[in-house]
């Protein structure tokens, strides 16, 4: 008899489109969850994924640009936050089901903004729980939970493993989106340099036109302005929103780190999107395509884990 298996879907912002292939992963090798806990966007999609509306959800996320994102929620700014996301929630509330009618155990990680304390959600509404766990603070309000104010759950425990043991999960396949901090790469390795421009060689033949030599030159300079380019960005200071970027990533990740070292995963799935900023989500199909290929990667392995 196969042991039961534990999916833990972490935060990450956009790059939870790479939870969306490895549940695609998981159904061609014809395998079910039993436990799904999910922080933030991983509470989102495992939550979408329950409910059966996957499939609406990839659709509307793609839809979101850093411009329209706003016709989809309400910038209402109050003290808890820029923007409402209840209107977006709203628009799958013909989806909702109880936590307690899924048929699969699902937990959403939120944390109580008075306390600091972690918060798992087992109970009540499936489009409440994700919409506490996914309310990033300061920009997106924070959600009221019976007496508590709830937010992101990646404050608390950004890939709850423990919450996919306690439920029951033999088996805990981790899928962890900020294990190395990616969006200030620009900023390091400054003492390597970038390539020197080698210098112009123009043909010497007196048969080559001067087309071809005039064709050479102007390759070499638009190399050059690329190249400047690069050495400009790579001089700049950090702008506020990269600056709010990477400080989460590299939060989440040395929290993720602690955390793991508690309550280690069987299998945890590291998905390269080094170069992804948390407000990619036009690049789906690109991060769908490595979250599909790390699961396949470890197929094996998992197969084996499942059967022992």
């Amino acid at each position: 008899m196969a042991k039961s298996l534990g999916l833990v879907l972490g935060s990450g912002a956009a790059r939870g489109w790479a939870h969306v292939g490895v549940l695609k992963a998981l159904d061609e090798m014809g395998v079910k969850p039993d436990v799904i806990a999910g922080c933030s966007v991983g509470a989102l999609v495992g939550g979408a994924y329950l409910l059966g509306a996957l499939e609406e959800f990839q659709t509307w996320a793609r839809e979101l640009k850093p411009l329209s994102a706003l016709e989809h929620f309400t910038l209402k700014v109050h003290r808890g936050g820029l923007i409402d996301t209840a209107p977006a929630f709203e628009a799958f509330r013909s989806y909702d089901k109880n936590i307690e009618e899924l048929g699969v155990k699902y937990a959403a990680i939120a944390t109580d903004l008075a306390s600091g304390e972690e918060i798992v959600l087992t109970k009540g509404s499936v489009i409440d729980a994700a919409r506490a766990s996914s309310a990033i603070p300061v920009v997106f309000h924070a959600v009221r939970h019976g007496e508590r104010w709830l937010v992101d759950g990646a404050l608390a425990n950004p890939a709850p493993v423990s919450v996919a043991r306690d439920l029951g999960a033999e088996v805990v396949l981790a899928v962890d989106l900020n294990a190395v901090p990616r969006v200030l790469d620009r900023f390091g390795n400054r003492k390597s340099g970038l390539p020197a421009l080698p210098e112009p060689k123009l043909p010497a033949k007196p048969g080559v036109t001067g087309a071809v030599a005039k064709l050479i030159e102007d390759t070499q300079a638009a190399i050059k302005r690329q190249i400047d380019f690069a050495k400009a960005r790579a001089d700049a200071a950090p702008h506020l929103f990269e600056t709010a970027y990477a400080a989460a990533d590299i939060f989440q990740m040395h929290l993720a780190r602690a955390r793991a070292v508690a309550d280690p995963p069987d299998i945890c799935l590291q998905p390269d999107m080094r170069d992804a900023m948390p407000t990619a989500f036009d690049r789906a199909d690109e991060f769908i395509k490595e979250g599909y290929r790390v699961l396949m990667a470890e197929r094996g392995r998992l197969e084996r884990l499942m059967a022992d």
